[in-house]
Protein backbone atom coordinates (compact mmCIF):
# COMPACT_ATOMS: atom_id res chain seq x y z
CA UNK A 1 0.00 0.00 0.00
CA UNK A 2 1.28 3.42 -1.37
CA UNK A 3 1.61 6.32 1.26
CA UNK A 4 -0.71 7.83 -0.91
CA UNK A 5 -3.24 5.20 -0.20
CA UNK A 6 -3.31 5.05 3.39
CA UNK A 7 -3.52 8.94 3.95
CA UNK A 8 -6.39 8.77 0.76
CA UNK A 9 -7.98 5.79 2.95
CA UNK A 10 -7.42 7.74 6.12
CA UNK A 11 -9.01 11.14 4.69
CA UNK A 12 -12.32 9.39 3.38
CA UNK A 13 -12.75 7.82 6.70
CA UNK A 14 -12.37 11.01 7.84
CA UNK A 15 -14.45 12.61 5.89
CA UNK A 16 -17.23 10.17 6.56
CA UNK A 17 -17.26 10.18 10.31
CA UNK A 18 -17.42 14.57 9.75
CA UNK A 19 -20.67 13.75 7.88
CA UNK A 20 -22.17 11.14 10.20
CA UNK A 21 -21.57 13.99 12.89
CA UNK A 22 -23.15 17.03 11.08
CA UNK A 23 -25.92 13.99 10.25
CA UNK A 24 -26.34 13.62 13.63
CA UNK A 25 -25.84 17.32 15.29
CA UNK A 26 -27.68 19.78 12.23
CA UNK A 27 -31.46 19.42 12.02
CA UNK A 28 -31.14 21.23 8.49
CA UNK A 29 -29.24 17.94 7.36
CA UNK A 30 -31.68 15.54 9.12
CA UNK A 31 -34.82 16.93 7.66
CA UNK A 32 -33.11 16.96 4.58
CA UNK A 33 -32.48 13.56 4.95
CA UNK A 34 -28.84 14.00 3.13
CA UNK A 35 -26.63 10.92 3.97
CA UNK A 36 -23.37 11.03 5.59
CA UNK A 37 -21.29 10.47 2.44
CA UNK A 38 -22.54 12.77 0.50
CA UNK A 39 -22.03 15.62 3.39
CA UNK A 40 -18.65 14.35 4.18
CA UNK A 41 -18.06 14.19 0.30
CA UNK A 42 -18.81 17.90 -0.13
CA UNK A 43 -16.65 18.87 2.93
CA UNK A 44 -13.73 16.82 1.15
CA UNK A 45 -14.73 18.76 -2.07
CA UNK A 46 -14.15 22.15 -0.52
CA UNK A 47 -11.24 21.22 1.49
CA UNK A 48 -9.22 20.21 -1.57
CA UNK A 49 -10.68 22.89 -3.75
CA UNK A 50 -8.80 25.31 -1.49
CA UNK A 51 -5.79 23.42 -0.89
CA UNK A 52 -5.42 23.33 -4.30
CA UNK A 53 -6.23 26.70 -5.83
CA UNK A 54 -4.93 28.39 -2.64
CA UNK A 55 -4.41 32.23 -4.09
CA UNK A 56 -1.65 33.57 -2.01
CA UNK A 57 0.43 30.39 -2.08
CA UNK A 58 -0.29 28.36 -5.51
CA UNK A 59 1.68 25.63 -6.40
CA UNK A 60 2.91 24.80 -2.58
CA UNK A 61 3.19 21.20 -0.81
CA UNK A 62 -0.18 21.74 0.53
CA UNK A 63 -1.86 21.99 -3.49
CA UNK A 64 0.43 19.25 -4.60
CA UNK A 65 -0.43 16.84 -1.53
CA UNK A 66 -4.34 18.00 -2.47
CA UNK A 67 -3.82 16.66 -6.17
CA UNK A 68 -2.37 13.62 -5.03
CA UNK A 69 -5.23 13.06 -2.99
CA UNK A 70 -7.80 13.46 -5.66
CA UNK A 71 -5.44 11.94 -8.04
CA UNK A 72 -6.29 9.14 -5.72
CA UNK A 73 -9.88 9.31 -5.06
CA UNK A 74 -10.39 9.63 -8.80
CA UNK A 75 -9.27 5.91 -9.38
CA UNK A 76 -11.71 4.50 -6.19
CA UNK A 77 -14.64 3.95 -8.83
CA UNK A 78 -13.77 1.89 -11.49
CA UNK A 79 -12.36 -1.17 -8.27
CA UNK A 80 -15.04 0.24 -5.89
CA UNK A 81 -17.72 -0.20 -8.29
CA UNK A 82 -16.42 -3.96 -9.12
CA UNK A 83 -16.87 -4.74 -5.47
CA UNK A 84 -20.30 -3.81 -5.58
CA UNK A 85 -21.21 -5.96 -8.51
CA UNK A 86 -18.86 -8.83 -7.66
CA UNK A 87 -21.69 -8.80 -4.40
CA UNK A 88 -24.84 -8.22 -6.24
CA UNK A 89 -25.40 -11.89 -6.76
CA UNK A 90 -23.23 -12.86 -3.76
CA UNK A 91 -26.57 -11.15 -2.02
CA UNK A 92 -29.13 -12.91 -3.20
CA UNK A 93 -29.96 -14.92 -6.43
CA UNK A 94 -32.28 -12.93 -9.12
CA UNK A 95 -36.36 -14.40 -8.23
CA UNK A 96 -37.66 -16.12 -10.70
CA UNK A 97 -40.03 -14.15 -13.30
CA UNK A 98 -42.98 -16.98 -12.23
CA UNK A 99 -43.09 -15.36 -8.94
CA UNK A 100 -44.12 -11.99 -10.56
CA UNK A 101 -47.81 -11.00 -10.16
CA UNK A 102 -50.06 -8.47 -11.77
CA UNK A 103 -48.69 -5.85 -9.53
CA UNK A 104 -45.30 -6.40 -10.00
CA UNK A 105 -46.09 -6.39 -13.52
CA UNK A 106 -47.34 -3.05 -13.93
CA UNK A 107 -44.76 -1.54 -11.01
CA UNK A 108 -41.75 -3.29 -13.85
CA UNK A 109 -43.36 -1.37 -16.93
CA UNK A 110 -43.48 2.38 -14.68
CA UNK A 111 -39.57 1.25 -14.18
CA UNK A 112 -39.10 0.72 -17.44
CA UNK A 113 -41.18 3.93 -18.72
CA UNK A 114 -38.96 6.12 -15.90
CA UNK A 115 -35.81 4.71 -17.32
CA UNK A 116 -36.44 5.07 -20.87
CA UNK A 117 -38.13 8.32 -20.73
CA UNK A 118 -35.01 9.82 -18.47
CA UNK A 119 -32.67 8.39 -21.54
CA UNK A 120 -35.03 9.22 -24.27
CA UNK A 121 -35.56 13.32 -22.88
CA UNK A 122 -32.31 13.68 -22.60
CA UNK A 123 -30.95 12.47 -25.37
CA UNK A 124 -33.89 14.73 -27.61
CA UNK A 125 -32.95 17.49 -25.34
CA UNK A 126 -29.02 17.19 -26.62
CA UNK A 127 -30.15 17.23 -29.87
CA UNK A 128 -33.12 19.90 -30.01
CA UNK A 129 -31.57 22.49 -27.35
CA UNK A 130 -28.05 21.71 -26.41
CA UNK A 131 -26.29 21.05 -29.70
CA UNK A 132 -28.49 23.78 -31.50
CA UNK A 133 -27.66 26.40 -29.23
CA UNK A 134 -23.54 25.51 -28.66
CA UNK A 135 -24.25 25.02 -24.85
CA UNK A 136 -21.07 22.77 -24.87
CA UNK A 137 -18.60 24.76 -23.54
CA UNK A 138 -15.05 22.79 -24.72
CA UNK A 139 -13.66 22.69 -28.38
CA UNK A 140 -15.25 18.77 -29.18
CA UNK A 141 -18.24 18.42 -30.09
CA UNK A 142 -21.13 17.90 -28.03
CA UNK A 143 -20.47 14.14 -26.75
CA UNK A 144 -23.05 11.64 -27.51
CA UNK A 145 -22.82 10.29 -23.84
CA UNK A 146 -24.34 13.57 -22.46
CA UNK A 147 -28.04 12.39 -22.77
CA UNK A 148 -27.20 9.37 -20.84
CA UNK A 149 -26.34 11.34 -17.46
CA UNK A 150 -29.89 11.46 -16.27
CA UNK A 151 -30.54 7.95 -16.26
CA UNK A 152 -26.85 7.48 -15.20
CA UNK A 153 -27.07 10.25 -12.59
CA UNK A 154 -30.43 9.96 -11.29
CA UNK A 155 -31.66 5.72 -11.77
CA UNK A 156 -28.14 4.87 -11.56
CA UNK A 157 -26.71 6.96 -8.84
CA UNK A 158 -23.10 7.10 -8.24
CA UNK A 159 -22.36 3.04 -9.07
CA UNK A 160 -23.95 3.87 -12.62
CA UNK A 161 -21.86 6.65 -13.14
CA UNK A 162 -18.77 4.98 -12.05
CA UNK A 163 -19.16 1.90 -14.83
CA UNK A 164 -20.74 4.02 -17.92
CA UNK A 165 -17.77 6.56 -17.01
CA UNK A 166 -15.78 3.79 -17.36
CA UNK A 167 -17.47 3.03 -20.97
CA UNK A 168 -17.70 6.15 -22.24
CA UNK A 169 -13.78 6.18 -20.82
CA UNK A 170 -12.74 3.88 -23.48
CA UNK A 171 -15.03 5.43 -25.84
CA UNK A 172 -12.95 8.76 -25.83
CA UNK A 173 -14.88 10.56 -22.92
CA UNK A 174 -12.98 10.71 -19.92
CA UNK A 175 -15.31 13.59 -18.70
CA UNK A 176 -18.24 11.38 -18.40
CA UNK A 177 -17.59 10.18 -14.81
CA UNK A 178 -17.04 13.47 -13.30
CA UNK A 179 -20.60 14.55 -14.72
CA UNK A 180 -22.16 11.32 -13.92
CA UNK A 181 -21.14 11.86 -10.38
CA UNK A 182 -22.41 15.64 -10.05
CA UNK A 183 -25.39 14.53 -11.60
CA UNK A 184 -25.90 11.95 -9.10
CA UNK A 185 -25.14 13.77 -5.81
CA UNK A 186 -27.99 16.68 -7.01
CA UNK A 187 -30.36 13.19 -7.56
CA UNK A 188 -29.62 12.29 -4.23
CA UNK A 189 -30.22 15.41 -2.64
CA UNK A 190 -33.06 16.69 -4.24
CA UNK A 191 -34.40 13.04 -4.60
CA UNK A 192 -35.15 13.21 -0.50
CA UNK A 193 -35.75 17.34 -0.30
CA UNK A 194 -38.48 17.35 -3.11
CA UNK A 195 -39.70 14.18 -1.94
CA UNK A 196 -40.86 15.34 1.36
CA UNK A 197 -42.35 17.96 -0.09
CA UNK A 198 -44.64 15.52 -2.67
CA UNK A 199 -45.55 13.51 0.53
CA UNK A 200 -46.64 16.65 2.29
CA UNK A 201 -49.09 17.31 -0.73
CA UNK A 202 -50.29 13.88 -0.72
CA UNK A 203 -50.73 13.53 2.90
CA UNK A 204 -53.36 17.10 2.63
CA UNK A 205 -54.89 15.45 -0.52
CA UNK A 206 -55.80 12.24 0.99
CA UNK A 207 -53.42 10.49 -1.70
CA UNK A 208 -51.99 7.86 1.09
CA UNK A 209 -53.56 4.89 2.64
CA UNK A 210 -53.23 6.06 6.02
CA UNK A 211 -54.56 9.23 7.87
CA UNK A 212 -52.15 12.08 9.56
CA UNK A 213 -48.61 11.03 9.52
CA UNK A 214 -45.61 13.01 10.58
CA UNK A 215 -42.62 13.18 8.66
CA UNK A 216 -39.64 12.00 11.93
CA UNK A 217 -36.15 13.69 11.96
CA UNK A 218 -33.12 11.15 11.56
CA UNK A 219 -29.77 11.68 13.19
CA UNK A 220 -28.87 7.97 12.11
CA UNK A 221 -28.00 7.06 15.53
CA UNK A 222 -31.07 5.82 16.50
CA UNK A 223 -29.61 2.58 16.12
CA UNK A 224 -27.98 2.45 19.22
CA UNK A 225 -31.60 1.71 20.86
CA UNK A 226 -32.75 -0.05 18.08
CA UNK A 227 -30.34 -2.77 17.73
CA UNK A 228 -30.27 -5.09 14.76
CA UNK A 229 -28.12 -7.98 13.32
CA UNK A 230 -25.71 -7.01 10.31
CA UNK A 231 -25.14 -10.85 9.77
CA UNK A 232 -24.88 -14.23 11.31
CA UNK A 233 -21.41 -15.79 11.60
CA UNK A 234 -21.22 -18.81 9.20
CA UNK A 235 -17.50 -19.87 10.39
CA UNK A 236 -16.22 -20.18 13.59
CA UNK A 237 -14.43 -17.42 15.11
CA UNK A 238 -11.37 -19.56 16.55
CA UNK A 239 -11.32 -20.92 13.45
CA UNK A 240 -11.62 -17.73 11.51
CA UNK A 241 -13.04 -14.42 11.70
CA UNK A 242 -16.97 -14.53 9.89
CA UNK A 243 -16.38 -11.37 8.59
CA UNK A 244 -13.59 -12.33 7.30
CA UNK A 245 -14.57 -15.28 5.59
CA UNK A 246 -17.48 -13.55 4.05
CA UNK A 247 -14.81 -10.86 2.69
CA UNK A 248 -13.14 -13.62 1.13
CA UNK A 249 -15.57 -14.64 -0.66
CA UNK A 250 -16.72 -11.53 -1.97
CA UNK A 251 -12.41 -11.30 -2.90
CA UNK A 252 -13.04 -14.75 -4.45
CA UNK A 253 -15.57 -13.22 -6.78
CA UNK A 254 -13.73 -10.02 -7.38
CA UNK A 255 -10.54 -11.98 -8.31
CA UNK A 256 -12.53 -14.47 -10.19
CA UNK A 257 -13.79 -11.43 -12.50
CA UNK A 258 -10.04 -10.32 -13.02
CA UNK A 259 -9.00 -13.86 -14.21
CA UNK A 260 -12.21 -13.54 -16.89
CA UNK A 261 -11.22 -10.44 -18.04
CA UNK A 262 -8.07 -11.20 -18.52
CA UNK A 263 -9.12 -14.08 -20.54
CA UNK A 264 -11.84 -12.30 -22.83
CA UNK A 265 -9.11 -9.34 -23.03
CA UNK A 266 -7.38 -11.62 -25.95
CA UNK A 267 -10.85 -11.45 -27.85
CA UNK A 268 -12.41 -7.55 -26.55
CA UNK A 269 -11.26 -5.57 -24.30
CA UNK A 270 -13.34 -2.80 -24.36
CA UNK A 271 -15.68 -3.79 -21.24
CA UNK A 272 -14.52 -2.79 -17.90
CA UNK A 273 -13.88 -4.72 -14.91
CA UNK A 274 -17.17 -4.45 -13.21
CA UNK A 275 -18.99 -6.90 -15.91
CA UNK A 276 -16.58 -9.45 -15.38
CA UNK A 277 -16.85 -9.04 -11.33
CA UNK A 278 -20.79 -9.47 -11.79
CA UNK A 279 -20.28 -12.88 -13.67
CA UNK A 280 -17.46 -14.22 -11.37
CA UNK A 281 -20.19 -13.44 -8.36
CA UNK A 282 -22.97 -15.78 -10.12
CA UNK A 283 -20.04 -18.80 -10.82
CA UNK A 284 -18.84 -18.35 -6.97
CA UNK A 285 -22.82 -18.15 -5.95
CA UNK A 286 -23.52 -21.08 -8.51
CA UNK A 287 -20.60 -23.01 -7.84
CA UNK A 288 -21.36 -23.31 -3.78
CA UNK A 289 -24.62 -23.95 -4.67
CA UNK A 290 -23.55 -27.25 -6.57
CA UNK A 291 -21.44 -27.95 -4.07
CA UNK A 292 -23.92 -27.78 -1.60
CA UNK A 293 -22.49 -25.24 0.42
CA UNK A 294 -24.44 -22.24 -0.58
CA UNK A 295 -25.89 -22.45 3.35
CA UNK A 296 -22.28 -20.72 4.42
CA UNK A 297 -23.17 -17.86 2.59
CA UNK A 298 -24.44 -14.78 4.90
CA UNK A 299 -26.53 -12.12 2.49
CA UNK A 300 -26.58 -9.27 5.00
CA UNK A 301 -22.55 -9.44 6.01
CA UNK A 302 -22.35 -9.34 1.69
CA UNK A 303 -24.81 -5.97 1.94
CA UNK A 304 -22.83 -4.82 4.72
CA UNK A 305 -19.34 -5.01 2.99
CA UNK A 306 -20.80 -3.85 -0.72
CA UNK A 307 -22.28 -1.12 1.14
CA UNK A 308 -19.41 -0.15 3.15
CA UNK A 309 -17.55 0.12 -1.01
CA UNK A 310 -20.89 2.18 -1.91
CA UNK A 311 -20.53 4.19 0.98
CA UNK A 312 -16.59 5.09 0.20
CA UNK A 313 -17.43 5.09 -3.67
CA UNK A 314 -19.70 8.01 -2.80
CA UNK A 315 -17.38 9.88 -0.70
CA UNK A 316 -14.49 9.84 -3.13
CA UNK A 317 -17.14 10.80 -6.03
CA UNK A 318 -18.03 13.73 -4.67
CA UNK A 319 -14.99 15.00 -2.68
CA UNK A 320 -12.50 14.69 -6.11
CA UNK A 321 -15.58 16.04 -8.49
CA UNK A 322 -13.69 18.14 -11.15
CA UNK A 323 -14.94 21.39 -10.42
CA UNK A 324 -13.33 23.48 -13.42
CA UNK A 325 -15.02 21.10 -16.30
CA UNK A 326 -18.47 21.47 -13.72
CA UNK A 327 -18.79 25.35 -14.06
CA UNK A 328 -17.88 25.03 -17.53
CA UNK A 329 -20.74 22.55 -18.45
CA UNK A 330 -22.81 24.01 -16.18
CA UNK A 331 -25.72 25.03 -18.57
CA UNK A 332 -26.02 21.60 -20.37
CA UNK A 333 -25.97 20.36 -17.08
CA UNK A 334 -28.50 22.60 -15.97
CA UNK A 335 -31.06 21.80 -18.62
CA UNK A 336 -30.67 17.73 -18.33
CA UNK A 337 -31.47 18.69 -14.69
CA UNK A 338 -34.36 20.72 -15.03
CA UNK A 339 -35.72 17.62 -17.71
CA UNK A 340 -35.13 15.32 -14.80
CA UNK A 341 -37.09 17.25 -12.10
CA UNK A 342 -40.06 17.41 -14.78
CA UNK A 343 -40.18 14.00 -15.92
CA UNK A 344 -39.89 12.78 -12.63
CA UNK A 345 -42.13 14.27 -11.49
CA UNK A 346 -44.85 13.65 -14.38
CA UNK A 347 -43.83 10.09 -13.71
CA UNK A 348 -45.50 10.04 -10.24
CA UNK A 349 -48.09 12.31 -10.39
CA UNK A 350 -50.04 11.19 -13.44
CA UNK A 351 -48.20 8.19 -15.13
CA UNK A 352 -47.70 6.27 -12.08
CA UNK A 353 -51.43 7.42 -10.60
CA UNK A 354 -52.46 6.05 -13.41
CA UNK A 355 -50.42 2.93 -14.47
CA UNK A 356 -49.83 1.69 -10.62
CA UNK A 357 -51.94 -0.27 -8.57
CA UNK A 358 -55.11 2.18 -7.33
CA UNK A 359 -55.30 1.08 -3.41
CA UNK A 360 -51.43 1.91 -3.16
CA UNK A 361 -50.14 4.39 -6.12
CA UNK A 362 -48.73 6.90 -4.05
CA UNK A 363 -47.33 4.07 -2.16
CA UNK A 364 -45.77 3.16 -4.83
CA UNK A 365 -44.79 5.82 -7.26
CA UNK A 366 -42.78 7.88 -4.38
CA UNK A 367 -40.61 4.50 -3.62
CA UNK A 368 -40.34 4.85 -7.43
CA UNK A 369 -39.83 8.44 -7.14
CA UNK A 370 -36.54 8.23 -4.45
CA UNK A 371 -35.37 5.67 -6.91
CA UNK A 372 -35.70 7.97 -9.89
CA UNK A 373 -34.07 10.46 -8.91
CA UNK A 374 -31.67 9.10 -5.58
CA UNK A 375 -30.96 5.43 -4.91
CA UNK A 376 -33.94 3.12 -3.78
CA UNK A 377 -33.08 3.70 -0.09
CA UNK A 378 -34.45 7.74 -0.44
CA UNK A 379 -37.62 5.80 -1.87
CA UNK A 380 -38.02 3.32 1.19
CA UNK A 381 -37.18 6.09 3.28
CA UNK A 382 -39.67 8.19 2.23
CA UNK A 383 -42.23 4.94 1.88
CA UNK A 384 -41.70 4.30 5.40
CA UNK A 385 -42.94 8.31 6.26
CA UNK A 386 -46.46 7.67 5.00
CA UNK A 387 -46.12 3.27 5.24
CA UNK A 388 -44.25 2.70 8.83
CA UNK A 389 -44.39 -1.02 8.26
CA UNK A 390 -44.79 -1.72 4.62
CA UNK A 391 -48.32 -2.67 5.21
CA UNK A 392 -49.50 -1.29 1.58
CA UNK A 393 -48.25 -3.86 -0.76
CA UNK A 394 -45.78 -1.93 -2.36
CA UNK A 395 -42.48 -2.85 -1.07
CA UNK A 396 -43.37 -6.59 -2.22
CA UNK A 397 -44.36 -5.10 -5.46
CA UNK A 398 -40.99 -3.15 -6.11
CA UNK A 399 -39.23 -5.97 -4.69
CA UNK A 400 -41.15 -8.75 -7.16
CA UNK A 401 -40.38 -6.29 -10.07
CA UNK A 402 -36.73 -5.99 -9.72
CA UNK A 403 -36.10 -8.82 -11.87
CA UNK A 404 -38.16 -7.38 -14.97
CA UNK A 405 -35.62 -3.96 -14.97
CA UNK A 406 -32.83 -3.93 -12.45
CA UNK A 407 -30.91 -6.63 -14.90
CA UNK A 408 -31.28 -4.20 -18.19
CA UNK A 409 -32.02 -0.02 -17.36
CA UNK A 410 -30.80 2.00 -14.44
CA UNK A 411 -27.57 0.52 -14.58
CA UNK A 412 -27.66 -3.39 -16.52
CA UNK A 413 -26.85 -3.93 -20.32
CA UNK A 414 -29.74 -1.86 -21.88
CA UNK A 415 -28.05 1.62 -19.83
CA UNK A 416 -24.59 0.23 -20.08
CA UNK A 417 -23.72 -1.48 -23.43
CA UNK A 418 -27.17 -1.16 -25.30
CA UNK A 419 -27.56 2.60 -25.54
CA UNK A 420 -23.83 3.65 -25.47
CA UNK A 421 -23.06 0.88 -28.54
CA UNK A 422 -26.64 2.49 -30.18
CA UNK A 423 -25.66 5.64 -29.88
CA UNK A 424 -22.45 5.48 -31.29
CA UNK A 425 -23.53 3.25 -34.52
CA UNK A 426 -26.97 5.84 -35.10
CA UNK A 427 -26.41 8.89 -33.48
CA UNK A 428 -28.71 11.19 -31.00
CA UNK A 429 -32.27 11.37 -33.07
CA UNK A 430 -32.86 7.93 -33.96
CA UNK A 431 -31.77 6.42 -30.39
CA UNK A 432 -34.20 9.26 -28.14
CA UNK A 433 -36.96 8.78 -30.74
CA UNK A 434 -36.92 4.66 -30.06
CA UNK A 435 -36.71 4.89 -26.46
CA UNK A 436 -39.75 7.05 -26.45
CA UNK A 437 -41.85 5.25 -28.70
CA UNK A 438 -40.99 1.95 -26.29
CA UNK A 439 -41.71 4.36 -23.18
CA UNK A 440 -44.94 5.36 -25.04
CA UNK A 441 -45.89 1.77 -26.04
CA UNK A 442 -45.23 0.60 -22.31
CA UNK A 443 -47.71 3.12 -21.23
CA UNK A 444 -50.44 1.66 -23.07
CA UNK A 445 -49.86 -1.70 -22.01
CA UNK A 446 -49.54 -0.73 -18.72
CA UNK A 447 -52.88 1.17 -18.88
CA UNK A 448 -54.60 -1.87 -20.11
CA UNK A 449 -53.21 -3.64 -17.11
CA UNK A 450 -54.23 -1.61 -14.59
CA UNK A 451 -57.77 -0.93 -16.39
CA UNK A 452 -58.03 -4.96 -16.13
CA UNK A 453 -56.98 -4.83 -12.44
CA UNK A 454 -59.72 -2.15 -11.44
CA UNK A 455 -62.17 -4.51 -13.40
CA UNK A 456 -61.28 -7.36 -11.33
CA UNK A 457 -61.43 -5.19 -7.74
Amino acid sequence: MSLTLEITLLFASALLLIGLVLRATCKLFQTLYIPAAVLGGLIGLVLLQVAQHWPSQPNTWMSEQASLLVAEFRTWPGWLIAIVFAGLFLDKPAKPFQESIRGAAQQGIVVWIICLGQIGLGIMAVWALIQPFEMWPLSTDTPIYLGQLIEAGFVGGHGTSAALGEIYGEMGFPESKDLGFFMATVGLVYSVVSGIVFVNLAVRRGWTRAGHVTIPQRSGLEARHQLESIGQAKVNAEVLDPLVFQLLILAGAYCLGIAIQQIASMIYDKLPLFIYTLIGGWMVRTGMQRLGIADLLDAPTIRRLVATAMEFLVVAAVASLNMTLIIKAITPLSVLLVVGFIWTAVCLLYIGRRLLPSKYWFELGILNYGMSTGVTASGLMLLRIIDKDFESGAAEDYALAAPLSAPFVGGGIVTLILIPSMLQQFGLLPVALLTLAVAAGLYFVGNWLAKGTSSEL
